[in-house]
């Protein structure tokens, strides 16, 4: 595969890029000012055309390319990951390029959240799409459309159980750590990869530690554990926009400094003028899943915009601990884990908290109601009455509640109505721009087991 025609999205932990497909070079001039196109990354959300972080693109006249194969529009899926290369601005399509994240055989099921395949962790949220509604199960082999999310860490949009192999049977995208250039190994998460005698695309002379790399072969370890991977072929995997003007890119942050941040192995530089939806610049850490637009110079995207796509948010005092899974009161019902790359502040561990202590979390939505922490701050060792929720309105009451996470929020108490600029607003105002999908914030306070909420809050 020609890393010009790659498209990757990425995370990490301290390294991790953005993984996803591919796809670059001229198509025909259908670019915006010049005859560059523009690049989109990021996940199908619905069908008309293509839709891809929020643009509905024509793709009447589209190359469409899978796994390096040439594919139709009726093989893509909600949930996939794709590249665009066209018109953002007129919203065209000259070609989608669509590139798994990992191809092999589920190893272990944890819960709802979170499945093992290939020595990745799967992570499982509520926009996972699975084809056919079908979950798979130990021993199923299985194709994960994604984002590389962290060391070993796949953010799944889109998982199909599979009854035959796929050609080559195994594939991996991560980050690679542990080389050893004597025995031609190293690591993607837990997983071992053997490249002793292959093909190696494009690849660096020295280190690869730090790298994002796919990885395909044929022969793997043992079924469905596979602990050591044959590999057949190593390439980069990485965005490029050095030919596009303008770039629109969802994906993990994976480095942040003090002009910008890195996603998926591209520099974004922001400014005093860049707009951030759904958080503030100081959201920005190794992990967060954002949409980024701009323009490209130098390889580089100038954000106009970042959008976060990980904008639940909850503050309270630990009801229960079980693991890496904890709840808050007065919020009941609302399941939080906390896995291994999420930023913690203020204490060394999950297993350093107890019930009482004061957390304020920021994550993204789980299978259901479940949240999944993508930071954890311990605000205090003792119980406070401070309590808040954000999150996507699932359901509303006409001016008598609002559900959050599955969190029935009254209205019967509340004396402060805000919209998304900060503007006091009348009940009656706040109701009439509420829509199901709708970022939203409540605020109150818990006495025991009694809750009352006294702010509402529209969010960008």
């Amino acid at each position: 595969m020609n890393i010009k025609r790659l498209a990757a999205m990425v995370t990490a932990a301290a390294v991790a890029v953005l993984a996803a497909c591919g796809g670059g070079g001229s198509t025909g001039g259908i670019g915006g000012t010049g005859n560059n196109p523009d690049v989109a990354v990021g996940t199908i959300t619905q069908f008309g055309s293509v839709w891809v972080n929020g643009i509905e693109y024509d793709t009447s006249d589209t190359t469409i390319r899978i796994d390096d194969n040439p594919g139709a529009q009726s093989d893509l899926r909600i949930g996939m990951v794709v590249r665009v290369d066209g018109s953002i601005s007129g919203a065209r399509a000259g070609e989608i390029t669509v590139d798994g994240a990992v191809k092999g055989f589920v190893e272990q099921v944890i819960d709802a959240n979170r499945m093992i395949v290939m020595g990745q962790l799967i992570e499982i949220d509520n926009t996972t799409r699975f084809e056919n509604n079908v979950r798979p199960v130990v021993g199923n082999r299985v194709d994960v459309h994604g984002l590389v999310a962290g060391d070993g860490v796949i953010s799944a949009g889109y998982i199909e159980r599979k009854t035959t192999a796929p050609t080559p049977p195994f594939a991996v995208k991560g980050v690679v750590k542990n080389q050893n250039t004597i025995a031609q190994t190293f690591q993607i998460g837990t997983l071992t990869v053997v490249y002793a005698n292959v093909t190696i695309n494009d690849m660096p002379t020295g280190s690869w530690n730090g790298l994002e790399v796919e990885v395909k072969g044929s022969s793997c370890a043992a079924a469905p554990v596979c602990g050591t991977l044959n590999a057949s072929q190593v390439e980069p995997n990485g965005i490029d926009v050095s030919g596009a003007e303008k770039a629109e890119v969802e994906g993990v942050v994976s480095a942040v400094t003090a002009g910008g941040f890195t996603l998926g192995g591209v520099q974004v530089a922001t400014s005093a003028t860049t707009r951030y939806e759904g958080g503030v610049a100081a959201d920005l850490i190794v992990g967060s899943k954002v949409e980024v637009e701009g323009t490209v110079s130098g390889g580089r995207i100038a954000a106009t915009k970042v959008s976060f796509r990980d904008a639940v948010r909850i503050e309270g005092d630990i009801a229960s601990i079980s693991g890496d899974t904890l709840t808050i009161a007065g919020v009941g019902g609302v399941s939080i884990s906390v896995p291994s790359f999420a930023e913690l502040r203020d204490v060394a561990s999950v297993g350093d908290l107890a019930v009482g202590n004061h957390l304020r979390l920021r994550g993204k939505l789980g299978s259901g109601n479940s949240m999944v922490a993508t930071r954890l701050e311990l605000r205090s060792d003792t119980p406070d009455a401070d309590l808040e929720l954000q999150g996507p309105v699932t359901a509303f009451a006409a001016e008598t509640s609002v559900t959050l996470l599955g969190v029935t929020v009254p209205t019967s108490a509340v004396s402060s109505y805000q919209n998304a600029s900060g503007t006091t607003i009348s009940r009656a105002a706040f109701f009439t721009a509420l829509k199901v999908g709708t970022l939203a914030k409540a605020k109150g306070e818990r006495i025991g087991a009694t809750v009352s909420w006294n702010e509402l809050e529209l969010e960008n």
